[in-house]
């Protein structure tokens, strides 16, 4: 996926390139000249950020109000290299078959809790976490959803 999105901002670049060209040797007033060219390179940088959404980056926007853990990934701070640390959640929401990557803030009581959640997934329960109105997030086991029985009725 990294090819076609390298391609797509080199096609995109090509065609504002072309325009640039086309508008700089143009008869319209060089205010407005300048005005378009501005505002060109404004949508082509709207446009190389927008690509991170693409390539599936963890987003840092606030978590659901309820979810189901996938997974997740800890970056504990290092003092040494000046890294404040990280967690990155992978979530599934209820409205969604696709799960999310959420990027937090390091914190001891979560990192201490994922380890919690963990465990339990391990002995086979969905982990449903909540967050609360302070920021913080819990975990709690969920119904597992059973296939229906064949035959029963």
């Amino acid at each position: 996926m990294t090819d076609s999105l390298i391609l797509l901002s080199i096609t995109y670049a090509f065609v504002l390139f072309v325009m640039l060209l086309i508008l700089t040797r143009s008869r319209y007033p060089l205010g407005l000249r300048f005005a378009v060219i501005a505002l060109a390179a404004g949508v082509y940088v709207t446009h190389f950020f927008a690509l991170d959404a693409l390539r599936g980056w963890p987003t840092t926007t606030a978590l659901p109000r309820q979810f189901v853990l996938k997974a997740w990934a800890i970056t504990e701070p290092d003092p040494s290299a000046e890294t404040a640390g990280r967690i990155d959640l992978w979530i599934q929401t209820g409205d969604s078959d696709m799960p999310r990557a959420y990027s937090v803030t390091y914190s001891q009581a979560l990192h201490q809790q994922l380890e919690s959640a963990g465990e339990r997934m391990k002995q086979g329960y969905r982990q449903q976490g909540e967050t609360r109105g302070s920021g913080s997030i819990e975990f709690s086991d969920t119904q597992r959803r059973l296939p229906l029985k064949s035959g029963s009725g």
